[in-house]
C-alpha cells in the first residue's frame, strides 16, 4: 500500500519532528499489517491507523497534547489505534500484547539506553517474516542498536531511508537467561582487557580430553 497523498498530509502533523518521506513510503509498501506497534506518536501513527487493522502507540502526551491532536486530526482513524500511554520504559514490560506483530516502530525516547531497552520488548513479539523498524539513527544512541542488530542472525537489514533502518527478523532468538557468548557482537572479548588470558591460554593451553 502506498498513497502519496496520505502521507504528504501526515507530514504536516507536526513538521519539525516527522520521519522522512522516503522512511514513510518504505513503511507503507510493506503493509497492510494485522498487528503493529510504535513508541513514540506522530505522522507515522497517522500512516499506520491507514496500514494496520490492530495498532498499538506507546506514546506521552507531552506539552504538545500530541496524543489529543492525533486524535483530532483529520486523516487519522481512531478505531484501528490504542494509545498506551507512559514512558516505554514502565509500559512496554507489563502490555499484553493481542497477536505476534507485523512491524514495530521504534521513536521513542533516544536515551541511551531506552532504544535497547524497548528493542529487547518488542523483538520478541514481532513474528518471523516481520520488521523491526528504528528512526533517528543518525542519534548515537539508536545507532549502537543498528551496529547490534546488523551482527545479529536472527535479523537481516532491507534498507535504510534517510536516517531509518528497516529490518526484517528472519528467525527467532531464544538465548535463554543469558546467552551472553551465542551474541556477535560478543564473539571477541576487549583486547584492552582479556589480552593476559589470551596470553595465559597460549602459554598453558588446557590438556585435551
Amino acid at each position: 500500500m502506498s498513497d502519496h497523498g496520505l502521507i504528504a498530509r501526515a507530514l504536516q502533523f507536526h513538521p519539525w519532528d516527522a520521519m522522512a518521506p522516503p522512511a514513510l513510503e518504505a513503511l507503507a509498501k510493506r503493509g497492510p499489517f494485522q498487528f503493529s506497534a510504535e513508541t513514540g506518536c506522530g505522522g507515522s501513527t497517522i500512516v499506520l491507523s491507514h496500514i494496520s487493522k490492530h495498532h498499538t502507540a506507546f506514546a506521552i502526551e507531552g506539552k504538545e497534547r500530541t496524543i489529543t491532536g492525533l486524535r483530532q486530526y483529520a486523516d487519522f482513524r481512531p478505531d484501528s489505534v490504542v494509545f498506551v500511554e507512559g514512558e516505554t520504559r514502565r509500559t512496554l514490560p507489563l502490555h499484553p500484547f493481542a497477536g505476534r506483530l507485523d512491524v514495530a516502530l521504534l521513536d521513542g525516547p533516544h536515551a541511551y539506553p531506552l532504544p535497547q531497552l524497548e528493542f529487547a520488548y518488542l523483538f520478541p513479539q514481532v513474528r518471523v517474516g516481520g520488521w523491526v523498524v528504528l528512526d533517528d539513527i543518525q542519534i548515537p544512541s539508536v545507532y549502537e542498536l543498528v551496529r547490534f542488530m546488523r551482527m545479529e542472525s536472527s535479523m537481516v537489514l532491507e534498507e535504510v531511508a534517510v536516517r531509518t533502518a528497516f529490518f526484517r527478523k528472519i528467525r527467532e532468538c531464544d538465548l535463554g537467561p543469558d546467552g551472553w557468548q551465542h551474541q556477535a557482537m560478543n564473539r571477541r572479548g576487549i583486547l584492552r582487557y582479556s589480552w593476559r588470558d589470551r596470553l595465559r591460554r597460549l602459554l598453558h593451553p588446557e590438556p585435551r580430553a
